[in-house]
């Protein structure tokens, strides 16, 4: 029987009933990490355990599939992995086996870790389907490490000036993961409210985070962390300075909507050299992106001889599963 994939305001694989990532309710979503705009209140969810704790909870599903990474899960006669996607805490990718063929499906992925952790595995297949939200050659990251130490710089020059630094970061995800890679210079961190939650569930879930408070008035000699829209707390701050910690610092256009004084290019997603490298490690010889610059990335891919598409909302593509 023909299978195919579509993409319905989220990625469908049709004939098994499952939807990857979503932005309707479905009867049953694979959802590959908590950041809300790839959760609804599904019926039913595959999810690991953080990706569970760290939702909010009008997005918890009403029933959850729990999966580990190494374990497997059946489904319709197809079988389902999780794999590390190094994105955030509880963040995998899903690869989905049928009849003999291999899908793989990123969500959210960053390849290249920092602190040591090495580089995120990529599952081999025959199918991929890759975010691409970096998918234009401008975005090039520095190398992780390398960023962060310009990011410690920063903090460290403006407490010496006696001035606040605030990083402007992702509630869920971003805000732990930058103080986990900045520890080692010996910061200690003030949280805007909406950061409280998620660095309560890292902990939770075992991940050691340095040394924070929830964010007053005066946060003395602390780092300021906070999201980078509604900034009301941080206007009360009696003097500081703001830097925007996202993959768009490369986009000096976009980072100053949010009215940062700098930005700095460290992500917790792939970068344009990384998105390609995906796809060479994966040995995939059919290419579907979603999501960002999807048509760039998929007319790049096409270039270099890979069979590459970008999933769009009328569209319905033969995956030969």
């Amino acid at each position: 029987m023909t299978r195919h994939v579509t993409w319905d305001r989220g990625v469908s694989l049709v004939g098994h009933g499952l939807w990857l990532d979503p932005l309707t309710v479905r009867d049953l979503a694979f959802v590959s990490h908590a950041h809300t705009d790839h959760a609804r209140r599904h019926r039913e969810a595959v999810m690991t355990e953080a990706t569970l704790s760290l939702l909010p909870l009008p997005l918890k599903p009403r029933a959850a599939r729990l999966v580990k990474q190494g374990d497997s899960l059946e489904l319709d006669g197809a079988v389902l992995s999780v794999h590390d996607a190094g994105h955030m805490l509880g963040s995998v990718q899903l690869l989905f086996e049928h009849g003999g063929c291999r899908l793989l499906y990123t969500g959210d992925m960053k390849l290249r870790r920092g602190c040591g952790a090495g580089t995120t595995p990529v599952p081999a297949c025959e199918v991929l389907v890759i975010e691409s939200t970096y998918g234009r050659p401008h975005f090039r990251f520095p190398e992780p490490d390398a960023a962060t130490e310009g990011v410690a710089l920063w903090c460290r020059r403006a407490l010496d000036a006696r001035v606040t630094p605030v990083l402007l970061a992702h509630a869920t995800g971003k805000t732990q993961e930058i103080m986990v890679a900045l520890a080692r210079y010996g910061f200690r961190f003030a949280l805007e409210e909406r950061c409280v939650p998620s660095a309560r569930a890292y902990q939770a879930a075992g991940i050691s985070l340095p040394d924070w408070v929830e964010l007053t008035d005066d946060p003395g000699d602390r780092v300021v962390v906070a999201p980078p829209t509604g900034k009301e707390a941080v206007r009360r701050l009696a003097r500081y300075r703001t830097a925007l910690i996202s993959g768009w610092a490369c986009d000096r256009d976009f980072w100053r909507v949010f009215g940062a004084d700098v930005a700095f290019p460290l992500s917790d997603h792939c970068d344009f050299d990384e998105l390609l490298d995906v796809v060479e490690l994966s040995g995939a010889d059919q290419v579907y992106t979603v999501h960002g610059f999807a048509q760039d990335l998929a007319r790049h891919l096409r270039r270099r001889g890979v069979r590459a598409h970008a999933l769009q909302a009328s569209e319905q593509l033969l995956l030969g599963l």
